[in-house]
């Protein structure tokens, strides 16, 4: 069973970051670039896909836009499922990147990028703590039932390092340098008959 992660398109704290300050993460749209990448996105699934899929999406409003451009072009009976486990990397209910308080940066600057814990938010660890729980109650059932032939995963660039990280035991040292994935990229992991992941990005919009 092959997974596939995508991430979803430019969006519009994408490209102007303030947006955070005054917008809650989960409701920050695809720009009209991120709508063209995503069709794009969606053009490589309908010629790459075989057998029988499944998706799963983050429910922020890009990752939705996201998977219903990838639905547009795949099977219209493909099971289709929200998870919240799938969320962006939450830095709290509001945050300004311009407004960085001393007491702040010197936490940040003491506990490092993969132990900071943004107020009302979350850890880069706490997000993989995700990655390792949507595997248990989601991926490992299905690849026991052998049902499905492909998953694919609409989320955020957080949790797919996350999720390579700890399904390829990444060690903590190497965590620390977090870059994201190109928007609407996709990355494919497959497991091999002795246990062992191995990963590849099979595609990147023009």
């Amino acid at each position: 069973m092959k997974i596939y992660l995508v991430r979803h398109g430019e969006s519009e704290h994408n490209v102007d970051k303030s947006r955070m300050a005054h917008t809650h993460d989960s409701q920050h749209a695809l720009t009209d670039l991120g709508r063209e990448q995503v069709a794009q996105t969606g053009s490589f699934f309908r010629d790459h896909l075989g057998g029988q899929s499944i998706i799963f999406a983050s429910p922020y409003r890009r990752t939705m836009e996201t998977a219903a451009a990838i639905r547009a072009k795949i099977p219209s009976d493909t099971p289709f499922y929200e998870n919240l486990l799938l969320r962006e990397w939450e830095l709290g209910n509001l945050y300004d990147f311009h407004n960085r308080t001393p007491e702040a940066k010197r936490e940040f600057k003491a506990a490092g990028q993969l132990y900071f814990r943004f107020v009302n938010g979350e850890s880069l660890a706490d997000v993989y703590l995700r990655t390792g729980l949507f595997m248990q109650t989601k991926i490992m059932p299905l690849a026991q039932k052998n049902q499905y032939d492909n998953v694919i995963l609409v989320t955020h660039a957080a949790f797919m390092h996350m999720m390579l990280a700890f399904l390829l035991n990444w060690p903590v040292e190497e965590l620390s340098g977090f870059q994201p994935v190109e928007n609407a990229s996709v990355v494919v992991l497959e497991e091999s008959s002795d246990g062992e992941y191995s990963y590849e990005k099979v595609f990147v919009p023009c």
